[in-house]
């Protein structure tokens, strides 16, 4: 030592020797081994003096700024100890070291939070035994029914543990580690010693560094203290439970004057690491913040944020010692040898110091995050890899497991950043829980831990109580330790030890300790007078139940599997029962007698004391007395002749709790609130029922078979307070006193014990009581539950409680074996089991799980199926499993003489139509009973059961049969009476041949009254027919006496049919000639007058130009689904595309979509003047989530709820409006040339406030208004009406402006003739809602404010026209629907209206100057086509076609409102030249390897087309003109679709029949409807044409991508956008995202979310990649979605498995996904884990559902149905 490294490496050398440093470093400490003085104090000297240096933080530095050289650190501080310990290059060495070691056989990889883990449900031990994403891959399990799932993070991987597994424990990868022979070598001695002395210094160094917060710990023995005298601290926040997210973040913000943006960083820090160094400063700054920290966290209550200030160089030990056990972490992989050597170390304990483990087990609670993280990967890649270091971690961890376990109650972090954790890794392994129990108490130990923590909560009398209060969060705490618990006990053992015994025994001891606390606790007492006043604390109960009911269970099974343990454990238990009396145990009992029999009763009146349905001492007992058979013990053996209770007190609690439950449903608690019922609830519910209900059942049994059967059902009519009720005397007694009250109270009392002793009798599919398995078990729940309805197999599983699914393939095959799988029918719904004809039989109306509900469902539906067989409608009993041997004396209840006291009395009170007792239920439950005793009786499995016998006594069968023939007051059992009559008749058949005459003749009787009802039903058959004959007759004459009144009708309706027959004619007559839309062949305009009715009015009203307007509810939004380079940002920008047109891009552009409900405009107006008045009204903290939003203009259709923000006027024909002109045979030609004229001839006009000096020279005319409005002399508001273009005080603009006056000499009088001069009228209410539509699709268009009068309005509803034609042409094609006549009646309501509004849209302007001013500007585009404008690759054809067609009738008028096209032969020239550029557009774009080669290339046909290419300069040799033109054809169709459907609709001509027929949609019928050339020779034969053609050719724009420069363009035939594709398997998935990282941090994403539309992934739901829009925070996917999708997006949430839609940052909602497992069900949150496959149907819907722009309405519609209560903040998503 001697100061050679403060010499030799102080600070101050050059970095640039950082190599040579390291080597001098190496040196120094071989030298030092070689004399045997090293130690440890030798590599802290060089930590000491380097790792401040390296990673100290500077001022006003934090952790989102600092940056350390970790190329230096690596070099001086980490590479000096690999070379150290290898002697050598470690590279080298290490992979020598790894051959020489043998492969490893188990995996051991720690999983990170969110990483897929997979558990085999056929092969793994429990369900914590798992497989790591490559393993899985490689293993026999992906083979096996597996489960899918993630980690929280901690637990690690069990490949290759024999102990975890049945069968096939090992992987491809990790079976080498076995198969290769036991290597001899160990590593060298100096090499093992050198990574010996390695591995102390940096343990103990990083174990003193990590738990401390002194600075004296860290000069590690150094003298110098200079380092210390610097004034750098850091304050440093740590990470809690109590404060949220917002709370920190504001708190940072403010304090530390910040912006959101790092605050919320910070935030991240401190929840991803555990803490975050926020500021480095002088002491007392640093000290101060601590304080404002501390101050504002404190608020309200809460407990302060912890902060901490320490000096800068703690914080830089910190940091590199982090950076060493990740070192550490990684070279323990480098072999066996090197974890032996680090498990030495961990476990040496040091002078004054705990060995490692201890320490690290005893500090983890006060490290941050991720310091206990690295620790804990640590010892599980360092000790659980080999058996004996398991072995050697276990029982340190067991030893400290009390410390351990209170200082994780203490601490408030998640139970996953616990070493307590670790517990899941050592207790579940077979072998270890076994040796832990037997030599290291482990049981006691921990059930010692829970019981101290339990005794604080504890009344004076030893029971548990529980409040309401913070300090329950604690319990919960404690309540972890039962999950351990049941790990240890989870393996039964099959062999004992003495030492096992003792051991078990003695933790046992402490279990019934634990559950004598619980007896009795939480008991209620009957509320009489007023209602309770609060409600009990009942959950902490039921959550301390819930999670020891399972370790019950084991532990029971573990007395099942030996005698000598089972003794002790049962006179343990008879002794916890004498020593916790429920009763007073001098008290002497009160006797009760009833038909001839008496005996002592226990006193205690259930509805005024005390009672509690948590007993589980009682019913551990009940659960070891099933065990007793097995070893021939009994109850009144020798092995028990000890202290104990009788049979009647050991039943006594549990039959208060059935009396009380019973009180319950009779209506006598209803005081007592919620609290008793949802207590009850619980009682019943899977959950819980196997600890509680079923055990309680079992007592009774045993009770009934230890008990005399007279003497037992007298106690239970006493606790049920109906002795009196059984006397014969009381009817007459209950007159006395009639309170109709206490009558139905003792009605439904009966009701419910006669309930009681049928699940009694009948409920024996338990192990031990008859001899049945965990497979009948499971058998009888799932007959029972598919008798009620058919189910899907996630709900069937439910059914079945835990302890009997922890083997699920057999639960799987017991399904398969009893039910048919119906699986789910097109794509939507669940598959379900139906259950198979055969097992019907075993169906138990009075089964004891079911709840009132399902047993009267499950009664309905069987009596509906009996009578749909044509069988008896009734539920018979089902027959009985037989009873063990100790359990027979339970049948002798059915017919010992109170119970048939009981049946007499009930059979006789139903027979007196006076009994006021007597109800309906108790005649089905005694026919139930009377049903058993029949079955038992038949079977002869008891040979003292002689049931008719002993009936006859009392005349039960003759009481039957008077019964039968009784008045109606029994007709709902009639069924279940003659099938136990039936019964009877058998079984005494059987029984006694000599008295069958008689048995024949009683049948007979009970059958009259059928005969008398079947000879009643055909009496009136006859009666019936008779009067209809007579009716009959009397029309006949009727029709007779009136014959010439008959006749004229008769004349009337032949002539109308004929009439109608010729109308038809008319109609079909011309229809030989295919119909033409437009041209001078234009087919005749058909004219419809519609009427439709006001939703909100209902009055009735006709479409017309000028009586009141009616609307449709419609909704405009920006949409990009048809986008075809939706990643292209230049493509996507609005903002640089020619509001004139629709871009070729399809978008973003306004679509409109409708509901297709029809109002008045008025009744419109007031209607959404209400919502908007009522919505302002609401507070605003309850507006949100709203599915609507006022301030955006949207509503919901009053009628179907469908979302809307706009209206579409319904608008008469547009041939009503605007007649077709004359016949004008103009040729294509003269027109071209006259439109060349017109461009010659235009004006450019200014508008606005002028930006150039009037006094000079300007080419163009100025509008006089603006200019006197811009130079001040004339601001007058009249003035703006004298602007033609209404742009009075807007910026500079220049329209285009050319009048046909000025050319009328230039252009043949033809031309001047297309132009028509008259224009359509419209009232003023309907030119406001066609404006209320422009305005919403110019402003959701272009997101801009509205504007009364910007010249883009009109151009982006002729946008939002093109686009909306567009998307309902490819969701017909996605479809393969026929082109028009299979349009849902939405899409033909939203394409006719809007064509209409289109239409009319210019005649509500008064001038049509701005409009022709864009027809000029679209003609000069297309026709003049200069390089500076756009080239035909940019705009799209259609959106092109119908700008023009819709401005160019403006030509012809300026100062009067525009005409409406009628497809005149303008409008035919205007689609024939868009249509030329659109075939030159595809033949620029079209690729040779595109072309079909099967042509025959000889042929001259279409050699015209040749020539265009040749003009475009891509003709080749060998091309054929007819396969080119064949491509040509099929690249038009989209095309052509979308033409048809908008002339269709302009013009109104009828459809020919192929175009409304599948795949009628060819070239030549699309062409021929509208009257367009088909062949090249006839587009391309004229000079102005090609003219035309090679002036588009030459634009600069087409000839860069001619000769392949790199510009994207967008190809055609358009194709129909799809959703990405997914994997077939969803673990695919989960495994793809499962290496994703956030972009941001770096780490993990917690929810990794997928675009469907563009496939990227993206971190959501995170504060790493909060961004802001708009001036408001948004998550990745929002952000994403508006960049994306316009606002609107869908994802997949992977780990979730769920669909998240989302539209506009405050609206959104979760669906169903995709993926289903094998039984047709979908898994949202992958809470059940089965294997998932894409189900293309449910795909195909989300498909539909995203092309049809229906997002948003699906969004409305699931946020109008949601019942969620808190609001999910979608904007953060």
């Amino acid at each position: 030592m001697d100061g050679i490294f403060d010499i030799e490496m102080s600070p101050d050398d050059e970095v640039s020797n950082s190599k040579e440093l390291a080597t001098k470093v190496v040196q120094k400490w071989k030298e030092n081994f070689g004399k045997g003085c090293l130690t440890s104090l030798h590599f802290e000297e060089l930590w000491r003096v380097w790792v401040p240096k390296i990673y100290s933080p500077s001022l006003n530095e934090s952790c989102l700024n600092w940056n350390f050289n970790e190329d230096l650190a690596q070099d001086v501080l980490l590479n000096t100890l690999d070379e150290f310990i290898c002697n050598g290059d470690p590279t080298t060495v290490l992979k020598q070291l790894s051959e020489l070691d043998k492969a490893p056989s188990v995996c051991g990889r720690v999983f990170k939070f969110g990483e897929p883990t997979y558990s085999c449900r056929e092969c793994g031990m429990d369900k914590t035994c798992v497989l790591c994403v490559e393993c899985f891959k490689n293993s026999e399990h992906r083979h096996h029914k597996y489960k899918m799932g993630t980690s929280c993070g901690g637990g690690c991987c069990d490949c290759g543990d024999v102990e975890a597994w049945k069968k096939d424990p090992f992987c491809k990868i990790h079976i080498a580690g076995i198969t290769e022979e036991e290597q001899k070598k160990s590593l060298p001695e100096d090499l093992r010693e050198r990574t010996r002395i390695v591995f102390e210094a940096v343990l103990w160094y990083a174990y003193r560094l990590l738990s401390t917060e002194q600075i004296s710990d860290i000069r590690l023995g150094g003298s110098s203290d200079n380092f210390f005298d610097i004034d750098t601290y850091c304050t440093i926040l740590y990470n809690d439970e109590i404060h949220t997210f917002e709370q920190v973040i504001n708190t940072l913000a403010r304090v530390l004057k910040c912006n959101q943006r790092s605050s919320t960083e910070f935030v991240t820090n401190i929840d991803r690491e555990g803490r975050a160094i926020v500021k480095c400063s002088s002491f007392q700054h640093c000290s101060d913040l601590k304080q404002e920290i501390e101050k504002y966290t404190s608020r309200h209550g809460n407990k302060p944020l912890k902060v901490l200030v320490n000096h800068a160089h703690v914080i830089a030990h910190q940091i590199y010692a982090m950076k060493l056990l990740t070192w550490l972490e990684k070279f323990l992989a480098h072999g066996e040898s090197f974890r032996k050597i680090f498990a030495d170390v961990a476990l040496k304990p040091q002078t004054m110091e705990p060995c490692i483990i201890k320490g690290i087990l005893q500090r983890d609670s006060t490290l941050w995050k991720s310091a206990r993280t690295q620790w804990h990967r640590l010892l599980i890649s360092g000790m659980l890899l080999e058996y004996d270091n398991k072995k050697a971690l276990a029982k340190i961890f067991t030893k400290n497991y009390g410390q351990v376990m209170k200082d994780f109650i203490k601490d408030d972090h998640d139970h996953t950043y616990s070493i307590s954790s670790l517990s899941v890794q050592l207790f579940t392994v077979p072998t270890l829980a076994h040796h832990l129990i037997a030599h290291d108490d482990v049981l006691y130990i921990l059930l010692n831990t829970l019981i101290s923590e339990c005794t604080r909560k504890c009344n004076k009398a030893g029971k548990l109580e529980f409040e309401r209060s913070p300090s329950s969060q604690t319990f919960k705490r404690a309540l972890y330790m039962l999950y351990d618990l049941r790990y240890l006990l989870s393996a039964i053992p099959e062999q004992w030890t003495d030492d096992l015994r003792r051991s078990f025994l003695h933790g046992l001891s402490m279990m019934l300790n634990l559950l004598t606390m619980m007896q009795g606790m939480d008991a209620v007492t009957r509320q009489i007078g007023q209602h309770m006043e609060y409600e009990p604390e009942w959950e902490s109960g039921f959550n301390l139940h819930i999670k020891l009911a399972y370790c019950i269970s084991l532990a029971i099974e573990w007395c099942g599997t030996d005698k000598i343990v089972l003794v002790k454990a049962y006179r343990s238990v008879l002794n916890k029962l004498v020593e916790n009396p429920c009763y007073e145990p001098n008290e002497a009992g009160e006797v009760r007698e009833l038909a001839d029999h008496s005996t002592a009763c226990l006193h205690y009146d259930v509805s005024s004391k005390p009672v509690s349905i948590h007993l589980p001492l009682t019913r551990f007992l009940a659960a070891l007395h099933l065990y007793l058979e097995k070893f021939n013990l009994h109850f009144d053996g020798i092995e028990f002749q000890v202290t104990k209770p009788t049979p009647v007190q050991i039943i006594e609690p549990v039959l208060r709790g059935q009396v009380m439950i019973a009180q319950v449903h009779a209506g006598m608690w209803r005081r007592n609130g919620y609290a008793l019922l949802n207590t009850l609830f619980f009682y019943h519910n899977v959950k819980c029922r196997t600890e509680m209900l079923d055990r309680d059942i079992t007592l009774l049994q045993i009770g009934a078979s230890l008990i005399e059967s007279n003497e037992f059902l007298i106690h239970v009519l006493n606790k049920f307070n109906l002795i009196n009720w059984a006397m014969q005397d009381f009817e007459i007694n209950s007159l006395k006193s009639p309170e109709e009250d206490s009558m139905r109270q003792t009605i439904n009392l009966v009701e419910e014990l006669l309930h009681l002793l049928i699940i009694i009798v009948g409920e024996r599919y338990m192990p031990g009581i008859s001899n049945v398995t965990v497979e009948d078990r499971i058998r009888k729940e799932v007959v029972q539950h598919l008798c009620i309805k058919p189910l899907p197999h996630s709900e069937l599983i439910k059914t079945i409680p835990d302890d009997l699914t922890s083997h699920d393939v057999a639960v799987d095959e017991v399904i398969q074996e009893l039910a048919v799988f119906k699986k789910p029918t097109h794509g939507t719904g669940k598959g379900v089991y139906e259950l198979k004809e055969q097992y019907f039989d075993q169906f138990n109306v009075f089964f004891y799980h079911y709840t009132r509900e399902e047993l009267s469902k499950a009664e309905e539906s069987q009596r509906k199926r009996h009578r749909a067989k044509g069988e008896l409608e009734c539920c018979p009993p089902p027959k009985l499993p037989k009873l063990n041997e100790s359990f027979g004396l339970l049948v002798n209840l059915l017919q010992c003489d109170v119970m048939l006291h009981v049946m007499q009395t009930i059979l006789e009170r139903c027979i007196n139509l006076r009994a006021r007792s007597f109800s309906e239920p108790q005649l089905h439950k005694v026919l139930h009973l009377i049903g058993y005793a029949l079955l038992e009786e038949e079977s002869k499995n008891y040979p003292f059961f002689k049931f008719i016998e002993n009936s006859s006594k009392f005349k039960l069968f003759s009481l039957m049969e008077e019964l039968l023939k009784s008045p109606s007051r029994v007709d709902a059992h009639k069924g279940l009476l003659r099938w136990t009559l039936n019964k009877y008749k058998q079984v005494a058949d059987k029984k006694d041949n000599d008295s069958s005459s008689l048995l024949h003749k009683e049948p007979s009787t009970s059958e009259k009254a059928d005969i008398e009802k079947e000879r009643r039903a055909k009496l009136a058959a006859e009666r019936r027919a008779k009067l209809m004959a007579q009716m009959q007759t009397m029309q006949n004459n009727f029709i007779k006496e009136n014959a010439s009144l008959f006749e004229e009708t008769d004349i009337e309706r032949k002539s109308r049919l004929s009439s109608s027959n010729m109308d038809t004619m008319d109609v079909t007559e011309p229809a030989e000639q295919q119909p033409v839309a437009l041209g001078p062949s234009q087919s005749q305009r058909i004219t419809t007058e519609k009427t439709f009715t006001c939703i909100l009015c209902q009055e009735e009203e006709k479409v017309t130009a000028d009586g009141p307007t009616l609307v449709l509810a419609a909704f405009v939004q920006q949409a990009t689904v048809l986008c075809q380079h939706k990643n292209n940002d230049a493509l996507m920008d609005i903002t640089k595309h020619d509001p004139l047109y629709l871009h070729a891009n399809l978008g973003p552009a306004p679509h409109t979509s409708t509901c297709g409900h029809v109002m008045h405009s008025d009744c419109w107006r007031k209607y959404f003047d209400n919502i908007m008045v009522r919505e302002h009204r609401r507070p605003y903290r309850l507006r949100h989530p709203a599915s609507f939003d006022v301030d955006k203009q949207e509503f919901l259709c009053p009628l179907c709820e469908c979302l809307s923000n706009t209206v579409l006027p319904l608008i008469p024909s547009l041939n009503s409006l605007q007649p077709s002109l004359s016949r004008n045979n103009i040729s294509f030609e003269d027109w071209l040339s006259s439109i060349n004229v017109i461009l010659c001839k235009k004006l450019k006009v200014c508008h606005g406030i002028f930006k150039c000096n009037l006094t000079e020279e300007c080419e163009n005319i100025h509008c006089n208004a603006c200019i006197n409005a811009s130079n001040g002399t004339n601001i007058d508001p009249d003035s703006v009406d004298d602007c033609e273009v209404n742009c009075i005080l807007q910026p500079h603009q220049i329209f285009y402006s050319c009048p046909l006056t000025f050319i009328s000499g230039g252009v043949p009088k033809e031309f001047m003739d297309l132009f028509p001069t008259n224009h359509p009228e419209l009232n003023i209410n309907l030119k406001d809602m066609i404006q209320v539509f422009a305005q919403v699709a110019y402003t959701r268009g272009l997101n801009v404010n509205p504007h009364p009068s910007d010249k883009r309005l009109a151009p982006m509803t002729w946008k939002s026209l093109a686009y909306t034609i567009h998307s309902i042409e490819v969701l017909l094609r996605d479809a393969n629907k026929p082109l028009l006549s299979h349009l849902s009646s939405r899409q033909r309501d939203c394409i006719e209206s809007l064509v209409r509004i289109v239409g009319v849209l210019g005649s509500t302007w008064t001038h049509s100057v701005v409009i022709n001013s864009h027809a000029l500007n679209l003609l000069s585009i297309l026709f003049e086509h200069v390089n500076e404008g756009p080239s035909f690759l940019q705009w799209d054809s259609l959106g092109f076609l119908i700008s023009l067609t819709f401005s160019l009738p403006s030509l012809s008028c300026k100062d009067i409102p525009t005409p409406v096209p009628t497809g005149s032969t303008l409008d035919l020239h205007t689609l024939r030249v868009i249509f030329i550029s659109h075939v030159v557009k595809i033949l620029v774009l079209m690729k040779v390897e595109d072309l079909d080669d099967s042509m025959d290339t000889d042929s001259n046909e279409n050699e015209e087309v040749l020539e265009i290419l040749k003009i475009i300069g891509k003709y080749n040799e060998g091309l054929s003109g007819s396969a080119v033109w064949e491509y040509v054809q099929y690249a038009c169709l989209p095309f052509l679709r979308c033409c048809v459907l908008f002339y269709h609709y302009l013009t109104d001509v009828a459809a020919p029949v192929a175009l409304t027929e599948l795949n009628g949609d060819t070239f030549e019928n699309m062409c021929a409807y509208l009257d367009l050339s088909q062949t090249p020779k006839d587009l391309f034969n004229s000079h102005e044409v090609l003219s035309l053609i090679t002036k588009w050719c030459t634009h600069e724009e087409v000839l860069t991508y001619l000769k392949g420069m790199p510009l994207q363009v967008i190809r055609e035939p358009l194709p129909v956008n799809h959703l990405i594709d997914l994997p077939g398997d969803y673990s695919e998935l989960i495994n793809t995202v499962s290496t994703f990282t956030c972009p941001n941090s770096d780490e993990d994403s917690r929810n990794p979310c997928m675009c469907l539309v563009c496939g990227e992934i993206l971190c959501s739901q995170s504060y790493c990649c909060q961004t802001e829009l708009n001036k408001m925070p948004v998550g990745a996917c929002n952000y994403h979605a508006s960049k994306c999708g316009a606002g609107v997006g869908i994802f997949l949430r992977v780990r979730e498995c769920e669909i998240l839609l989302l539209a506009a940052p405050h609206r959104g909602c979760f669906v169903s996904p995709p993926y289903l497992d094998d039984y047709g069900e979908t898994d949202q949150g992958l809470r059940r884990g089965n294997p998932l496959r894409l189900c293309p149907e449910r795909y195909r819907k989300l498909q539909t559902l995203w092309l049809g722009h229906s997002i948003h309405e699906e969004i409305a519609r699931s946020i109008e149905t949601s019942t969620h209560i808190v609001a999910t903040q979608w904007n953060l998503l």
